[in-house]
């Protein structure tokens, strides 16, 4: 006799429900600290914006700084809840076979991310430098973004031979990806994102392959 199927408990639609309301919160908090900064964002017009009450908001974050945290995890992210360094964008990035494609997938990977999450990484570095803990979280931010580029740095000395020490690959990539430089060039000289990746692409090449 087959087993009789049991449906999901009661609290399983609840978790999700809360799920759900979380990333609601998320997204108007987004918004909100694009549109007005760290500052001038205010608990009471995301908990308007996410369609939730006003204690809500603080139940599931407690603070803004936590909201601009979570904001920037999902930002960069695309809303899924594995880290940054465990995408496929990421993993294709460092198992491309070809030196050059590798570092043209860099700057496709920075384009996108900063296209999801520099205003919000700004909103992050501005902040930062009034307050110690949005600064522990900038930190931890770049930390994260200089081991990915650790990560690449290595898996492209395997490939082909570099212009200087791996470490020196990975500081250049670090700076040359990071996004006040995006932002530079796209939110404040106009360039297209499309130009600033075939820019990026061009320089790391330059910069860090020997034989080009």
């Amino acid at each position: 006799m087959p087993e009789r199927q049991v449906d999901n408990p009661p609290c399983s639609l609840r978790a999700r429900q809360a799920l759900a309301t979380r990333g609601l919160i998320v997204e108007a908090a987004a918004t909100a600290f694009e549109n007005n900064g760290y500052r001038g964002a205010r608990m009471e017009d995301i908990a308007v914006g996410a369609g939730v009450a006003y204690p809500t908001v603080y139940k599931a974050f407690a603070n803004k700084r936590n909201l601009l945290a979570a904001a920037v995890q999902r930002a960069m992210t695309g809303g899924v809840e594995e880290q940054v360094e465990s995408q496929r964008w990421f993993t294709e990035q460092l198992a491309e076979p070809d030196a050059s494609r590798q570092l043209r997938h860099v700057a496709r990977n920075a384009r996108h991310l900063n296209e999801r999450a520099g205003r919000l990484l700004e909103v992050v570095r501005a902040a930062a430098r009034a307050d110690a803990q949005i600064d522990a979280v900038w930190r931890d931010i770049n930390d994260e973004r200089l081991a990915r580029a650790r990560k690449t740095a290595t898996a492209l000395a395997r490939k082909a031979q570099l212009r200087g020490s791996v470490a020196h690959a990975a500081r250049t990539l670090w700076t040359l990806t990071l996004p006040e430089l995006y932002g530079a060039q796209v939110h404040n000289a106009g360039v297209t994102a499309a130009t600033y990746e075939r820019w990026l692409g061009d320089v790391l090449v330059a910069a860090l392959l020997a034989d080009t």
